[in-house]
């Protein structure tokens, strides 16, 4: 079973996470789908505009502070047809802003496909973060491994 199906769909909610205006300005985001983290506010809200059309949908399965620190957000979507299923932690330093993003796409085709949908619609600034279409089908490849693994 897989974790979002553990827990049941949130109502749906309008308007950005509550920890998106909170980003503090030196803020850093690490990303199953990025070659390495962006740093700065400005960055990542650009990145993430560029992100959000690429889902279908998002259900939400849980959405809510953990602990003094952090907020957690869980949920399920599909992107040109294809399940994704995501966690996002945003930890906030002490002054109340989110210093670093962590977003873990999973499985593993499906956020090499996030990766490289990415690379072809950010421009020539952020395109070295993500997959080319080469690198894409370089690592499906190597992701889908040996048959008799299948």
């Amino acid at each position: 079973m897989k974790l979002n199906d553990t827990a049941p769909i949130m109502p749906p909610t309008s308007g950005p996470p509550p920890w998106f205006a909170k980003l503090a300005e030196d803020a850093t985001l690490e990303a199953t789908v990025l070659k390495r983290p962006i740093e700065g506010r400005d960055k990542i809200i650009a990145l993430i505009k560029e992100a959000i059309p690429l889902y279908e949908f998002q259900e939400f399965t849980y959405k809510g502070h953990v602990g003094d620190n952090f907020f957690l957000e869980s949920y399920r979507s599909r992107i040109n047809e294809v399940s994704i299923e995501c966690l996002v932690l945003a930890h906030m330093n002490e002054k109340g802003e989110v210093d670093s993003l962590v977003v873990n796409h999973r499985p593993l085709d499906a956020a090499l496909l996030f990766s490289k949908l990415m690379w072809d619609r950010v421009g020539d600034e952020f395109r070295d973060f993500y997959l080319t279409g080469p690198q894409f089908a370089a690592m499906e490849a190597t992701a889908s491994g040996p048959e008799f693994l299948k």
